[in-house]
């Protein structure tokens, strides 16, 4: 928190100083393998101090059961892609929960696909951020994910991805008690 707490700070002084228009966002990028406790502490910290959002997540250390070649299994260092999107979404609607959907939530973790998107959309993710599919196969991946992304949002009866937030996520609102 005091680290966070020193960043908006320095980001306001400095907005004072230049006077400029607007003020850069700041993100807070977190593990998948925090404990709930840790990511509580995170959320209340994040909402507290009004961080504009929070990107889940990073490389995860865990190693998923089923991961096809034992050597990589065996490897240091965050695993990424397609073995991240099912702990990266839990998290997505966690985080979507536990603010009532009151943060913007940047899904990253196994997104390859309109459907992979359009599962963590679901699951409370306002922006999407893709990698390692990218990076193997290429940009026009972001061309088919938006064209599929359409097509769901269409067959699902959405007008834009702002409606789909959160779908699949209830949370407790003030008003009716729940909310999606």
């Amino acid at each position: 928190a005091d680290l966070l707490e020193h960043v908006i700070a320095i980001r306001d002084a400095t907005l004072k100083e230049l006077s400029p228009k607007g003020r850069p966002p700041i993100l807070v990028k977190i593990s998948p393998d925090l404990t709930d406790e840790e990511l509580a502490d995170i959320v209340t910290t994040c909402m507290r101090l009004s961080v504009d959002g929070i990107v889940i997540s990073n490389t995860t250390i865990q190693r998923p059961h089923g991961l096809l070649e034992q050597q990589v299994a065996m490897q240091e260092g965050g695993l990424s892609g397609p073995p991240l999107k099912n702990i990266s979404t839990s998290i997505i609607q966690k985080v979507y929960r536990m603010t009532n959907g009151r943060l913007v939530i940047v899904g990253v973790g196994g997104v390859s696909s309109a459907e992979d998107a359009y599962d963590k959309i679901r699951a409370g993710a306002s922006l999407i951020e893709l990698y390692t599919a990218l990076a193997y196969e290429g940009p026009a991946l972001i061309r088919k994910i938006k064209i599929g992304l359409s097509e769901l949002l269409q067959r699902d009866g959405f007008q834009s991805v702002q409606e789909a937030i959160g779908k699949d996520v209830f949370v407790s609102t003030s008003q009716d008690g729940m909310r999606n």
